[in-house]
């Protein structure tokens, strides 16, 4: 029975982590328990840009102010946790941070969805050569 709700806990630890302890390092990257989360969603200001600081500023008052849980969706290429990150059970977005800046103003389209989809499709095209 331990056995049993162990891996269950392991299970679910893995796919929704809840009362974590953020800190905002820009405006849209946390730390939580030591760890580096990139929201999706979100593309703010880099810190040395003007609205940097209020982004950041802003995160951090969304992530003080409840129940942090995360959605983890995979990694980026510098090794941060992709995930949605929801405040009592609200997933933290673009306008709850302030305008769309940085590098993702100019991409179209959530490209964190759009990374999916292709694993998706890839996937499926896999194993209908596997099963053919």
């Amino acid at each position: 029975m331990r056995v049993l709700f162990f891996a269950c806990g392991a299970f679910f630890s893995l796919s929704v982590s809840g009362g974590e302890r953020c800190i905002a390092i820009d405006g849209d990257t946390l730390v939580c328990d030591h760890r580096k989360i990139r929201l999706t969603n979100v593309y703010a200001a880099e810190l040395n840009q003007p609205t940097g600081s209020a982004a950041k500023r802003r995160l951090q008052a969304l992530v003080s102010s409840g129940d942090v849980v995360l959605r983890p969706l995979g990694h980026d290429r510098y090794g941060r946790t992709l995930a949605e990150v929801y405040v009592n059970g609200r997933r933290i977005e673009q306008s709850d941070i302030g305008p769309r800046m940085g590098r993702g103003a100019q991409w179209r389209g959530d490209r964190h969805h759009r990374f999916r989809i292709r694993r998706v499709r890839s996937r499926a095209l896999g194993a209908r050569i596997v099963a053919s």
